[in-house]
């Protein structure tokens, strides 16, 4: 495969579920549609009052997150929909509640408010291009606040401010995920949609242009740092400001250089780059690399870095990790293979394929994962094994996509209201004091219901869940929203 090349495949691998399993899943995907087809019902039962997380004592229903509300909803539906299109109806339903919702939530970021609703509607407008009125409209507004946002970015450097937020490149929150949604509309020719290309392509070109100049060395305070260092007074929440008292750099694919490295990957993938780009994934990947921890099973990424641990003479024998999508090795991975793949890096591709192949073989006690759901949980896990397995032929990791989607449909509790519940520590300070998990009922994609689905299609043979399956080598719609594809 030549430098840049998309990823290219000959054999197409066995489907990861067969038989029984995958009858098993397929009734389980049905029935959890059904469960979530009323949006009202979703909305009585997800926003129930005692419905909380322990930690922050948060509802767990938002009716304009893609995470945890209508969108979330919306998009599992429209997957649904490209197999049977008796699911076009509830995805039309939830698209419209959600669209009611969204002058009382103008929020930004791809997981909330205007964009969270067009990640859905193009899933649900599917090949037949449908809502291409309403597309157009949102996609105009997604990059409008996406030019606003880098111009407050702008004015900060301007100010001689240095060190950036997270809104700055994560994926959830900030403009790699929103870049995402504007490649699709930017390049049409490559797989994108089309709707206001001309628009949506100016602001994906400000957006890799501020990526690349964000993956320019700082010199603070006599050190020289990477240029998406997160200072104290930046930090999201009280608890990492006293944590992090001088800052500090993420590694996970939600909030870390992941998100930026993935979207000038699929960038250049589809044709479209900016100067500097390359050397930008370059900057990013090799940091990735150098940050490469190992434990007597291989290696690994800490969730995050300190600036102490950045700067110091010695690198830390050991960090804290996940074996998850949103932190650890599966979102690194990655991330760090389709870097590889487009500067032919050889180096970076096996390290990923190795680091997923140990996580593997780790005990799962060691992968702080929390029930069957996508962000920390066995569902995102196996999404990002579908992907890597699909890419690179590996039959260890198709395997393990196997041994995930099993471990996925253990969790189904059919009494449950919609079939899969998200688990979470049973303690407010979290995994560090928790005996147990509580077991909430969510609808969206990162922490719901709707999100186990979607993984659970990605594993089934053709002809299962009443469509066109294909097991490891059909792709998604729905995983861009994860920077999967």
């Amino acid at each position: 495969m030549t430098a840049g090349a998309p990823p290219t495949t000959t054999t197409a691998p066995a489907p990861v579920l067969t038989g029984p399993e995958a009858q098993r899943a397929a009734e389980l995907v049905e029935l959890t549609g059904i469960r979530l087809a009323d949006p009202q019902t979703v909305a009585d039962v997800a926003g129930a009052d005692g419905n909380r997380e322990p930690v922050f004592n948060t509802l767990m229903w938002e009716p304009m997150a893609l995470s945890h509300g209508y969108p979330g909803t919306a998009l599992m539906f429209g997957e649904l929909a490209r197999r049977d299109p008796k699911w076009l109806a509830p995805a039309d339903a939830h698209l419209r509640v959600a669209l009611r919702e969204m002058p009382r939530n103008p929020t930004n970021g791809l997981y909330y408010g205007p964009a969270a609703v067009l990640a859905a509607a193009e899933t649900v407008a599917g090949a037949e291009g449908h809502y291409a009125t309403l597309r157009a409209k949102l996609t105009h507004w997604v990059a409008a606040d996406q030019q606003k946002r880098l111009a407050s970015l702008r004015e900060r450097t301007e100010r001689g401010e240095q060190g950036v937020p997270w809104f700055a490149y994560d994926v959830i929150n900030g403009l790699s995920g929103t870049g995402r949604l504007l490649l699709d509309a930017a390049a049409p020719e490559a797989g994108g949609t089309g709707v206001v290309s001309d628009t949506a392509d100016t602001a994906l070109r400000a957006t890799l242009e501020h990526l690349v100049r964000m993956t320019e060395p700082l010199d603070v305070r006599g050190e020289r740092v990477p240029g998406w260092w997160i200072p104290q007074e930046l930090q999201p929440v009280e608890q990492d400001k006293i944590q992090y008292p001088e800052g500090d750099f993420n590694l996970g694919l939600a909030h870390g250089a992941p998100g930026p490295l993935t979207l000038l990957c699929l960038a250049a993938e589809r044709g479209v780059e900016v100067p500097g780009l390359r050397d930008a994934v370059r900057a990013l990947a090799q940091w990735l690399a150098d940050w490469t921890m190992h434990d007597a099973a291989g290696p690994y990424w800490p969730c995050r870095v300190s600036w102490q641990e950045e700067t110091g003479a010695q690198r830390p024998d050991a960090g804290f990790t996940r074996t998850a999508w949103c932190y650890g090795a599966p979102g690194v991975a990655g991330a760090l293979h389709r870097a590889g793949r487009l500067l032919g890096e050889q180096t970076w591709q096996d390290l990923a394929v190795s680091s997923m192949r140990v996580a593997l073989e780790r005990d799962e006690s060691e992968w702080r994962v929390d029930g069957p759901t996508v962000c920390h949980g066995y569902a995102g896990l196996l999404q990002v094994l579908v992907r890597m397995a699909r890419d690179t032929g590996d039959e260890t990791l198709a395997a393990g996509a196997r041994r995930m989607a099993l471990r996925v449909l253990d969790f189904a509790d059919e009494d449950a209201p919609f079939v899969f519940r998200h688990l979470v520590p049973d303690h407010p300070e979290g995994w560090r004091r928790a005996t147990a998990h509580r077991r909430l009922d969510v609808a969206g994609v990162l922490e719901g219901a709707a999100g186990v689905a979607c993984a659970l299609l990605e594993v089934l043979p053709d002809g299962d869940a009443r469509g066109t399956g294909g097991g490891l080598w059909r792709g998604a719609a729905w995983d861009r929203v994860l920077m999967l594809g």
